[in-house]
């Protein structure tokens, strides 16, 4: 019997394994037809889905993944930032006609080592099936020779009671009457007893049931909630069984249950570690980018939000407002950029239909708006110059000017403040653009201007530590107003009798020509044919800033008074402290 029992237990365990799920065909499947009519009996030899069924392949690979999405945007990266403009904070455009190639032969030669790579485990999937189905039919073939030796030990015990039961019936004994009216009495009272317990029995039964009940309630409840949630559900095994199981069985239920749990709370504390350590790896490589090219997103927020409607509204209100807005099919919110560092730029975004055959949506904007001063204050002229002593050299060459400019010279403040325009242009000259490119374009523009009155605040201060200069706006009309701000005026006056007027660009001090001449006069002498060569070379040379112009001309004079024999006419110079 011992042995009986040890080879039942050994027959029980082999008969709990089976084979996991992901080497498992699914008949249902595997004997349809496909969309040409072939069979499809061994599509499952090839799906990838038998083998991704399983976690720790899974886990695998999402860890290789993503190691491998890092080193290469760390690569790409590095291997952009050789073209990275520390003036302009920008990146070259990427050439991206030799990597689509590239990236298609990348990717066939991945695709054919998947192939392999599956055609070689499928290989051992299918040695593992052989394997498992021989080992069914050697444990079929064990339980049927368990079950015979058992049913004849049945039988063996079976005939060996009803030698002992004829062996009792020979040897019997007299039985008197007190002996029978004490077995009655004695035999009432274990039938009350039994009725007593059965009447305990049944309420104890019925409170069991309805404890499972509210059991098998919560763990619905429980399956729901983690279904919703996106997780599978608990394995409650034996759900079903008869409430008269032993206590140690129905343990093993809750056992395994918190098993799985404690299971699956590990594995998301694993992904949850995964996934904070690429959040800091690509946090950190956007504060990079947000450093290197200056635009740093500092909020989002709708136009319908309660900061925008007011504090006013109720909760409900507030959410009635919500599904409203909901309810639209554009939608507006706002968009604050930091530029450069120092300036926010808000913009009005409206999600609109790019396409009425399509059901994509872009983005457009339609307002922008600087909501940092945009006032830039260009210094005073340094009183320690060596230039201050030709205020009155300055003043007489303007006399030789246009009395407009002469106008403006005189009537102009110490104090000069240069202005960034508004950004109403780009905006309207962004609705041309693809709705992709729209908000880049203003970011892009934005920011170069930014930067090209920032460097012209630093050229006119150079300009007016070195040379005698007034500096001034154009008067403004819609026309010049409308194209990035209009042009600027300067006047500078040098000690070789030359005065020179010069109109700065939208673009000026950071391209080349975008400051000309527009007046070049000069007094006690000059030669209106060596004033023109001068002009000329200005030209040719194209310069970004005054300060070049002004060098370029001083330089020239030099050097054609040394070179050709120009003779430069004598202007007096008298100090300031006469005046």
């Amino acid at each position: 019997m011992a042995d009986l029992a040890s080879l039942r237990a050994t027959v029980q365990e082999l008969q709990s394994f089976s084979l996991p799920s992901n080497y498992e065909t699914n008949d249902d499947t595997s004997t349809g037809d496909d969309a040409n009519g072939r069979a499809s009996s061994d599509n499952n030899n090839n799906n990838p889905a038998l083998l991704f069924s399983s976690p720790q392949l899974l886990s695998r690979y999402k860890s290789s993944r993503n190691a491998y999405l890092q080193n290469r945007t760390l690569e790409l990266f590095i291997q952009t930032l050789a073209t990275y403009d520390p003036t302009t904070r920008t990146f070259s455009m990427p050439n991206n006609d030799d990597d689509e190639e590239e990236q298609k032969k990348h990717a066939e030669s991945v695709l054919n080592e998947i192939k392999n790579t599956l055609e070689s485990v499928n290989e051992g999937v299918d040695s593992v099936r052989v394997k498992y189905a021989g080992f069914k039919e050697k444990r079929e073939e064990l339980a049927d020779i368990l079950e015979g030796m058992e049913r004849a030990e049945r039988q063996r015990a079976l005939v060996d009671d009803n030698l002992d039961e004829d062996e009792d019936d020979d040897d019997g004994v007299e039985i008197t009457e007190e002996e029978v009216a004490a077995q009655e009495e004695e035999l009432e009272s274990l039938q009350q007893r039994r009725q007593d317990l059965e009447a305990k029995l049944r309420m104890v039964r019925g409170q069991i049931l309805d404890v499972e009940d509210d059991i098998h309630g919560v763990k619905q409840v429980v399956n729901e909630v983690r279904v919703r949630m996106g997780r599978k559900q608990l394995d409650w095994r034996r759900d079903a069984a008869s409430t008269v199981g032993s206590s140690e069985e129905d343990g093993v239920e809750y056992f395994s249950v918190v098993k799985d749990v404690e299971s699956e709370i590990a594995e998301m504390e694993e992904k949850a570690m995964e996934l904070q350590q690429s959040k800091e790896f690509y946090d950190g490589m956007r504060e990079l980018m947000e450093e290197l090219g200056g635009v740093k997103i500092m909020s989002t927020k709708s136009t319908s939000s309660p900061d925008v409607q007011g504090e006013s509204n109720t909760e409900e209100q507030q959410q009635q407002a919500e599904k409203r807005q909901k309810l639209h099919n554009e939608e507006d919110f706002v968009l604050t950029v930091m530029l450069l560092g120092s300036h926010i730029l808000e913009l009005v975004v409206k999600t609109v239909q790019l396409n009425e055959d399509k059901p994509k949506n872009g983005l457009r904007v339609m307002t922008a708006k600087l909501t940092t001063p945009t006032t830039f204050p260009v210094p005073q002229s340094n009183t320690t110059t060596n230039e201050n002593d030709t205020s009155l050299v300055e003043t007489m060459h303007s006399i030789s000017l246009s009395n407009i400019s002469f106008s403006k010279i005189m009537s102009q403040k110490q104090t000069v403040s240069i202005a960034i325009p508004p950004l109403d242009d780009l905006v309207q000259w962004s609705h041309s653009l693809d709705a992709s490119q729209g908000i880049r374009f203003i970011l892009v523009e934005t920011m170069a201007r930014i930067r090209t009155l920032e460097a012209r605040v630093l050229e006119l201060t150079h300009l007016r530590e070195n040379y005698a200069a007034q500096i001034y706006d154009i008067e403004e009309c819609a026309v010049d107003a409308q194209f990035g701000g209009a042009e600027q005026e300067v006047v500078c006056a040098i000690n070789e009798g030359i005065s020179v007027a010069l109109r700065l660009g939208a673009d000026c001090p950071l391209v080349s020509g975008s400051v000309y001449i527009s007046e070049l006069f000069g007094v006690g002498g000059w030669e209106e044919e060596e004033l023109d060569e001068l002009k000329a070379l200005v030209v040719e040379r194209r310069c970004k800033g005054p300060v070049e112009v002004m060098e370029l001309i001083v330089k020239s004079i030099r050097k054609k008074r040394e070179e050709e024999g120009w003779k430069v006419p004598l202007t007096p110079r008298l100090p300031l402290g006469m005046f």
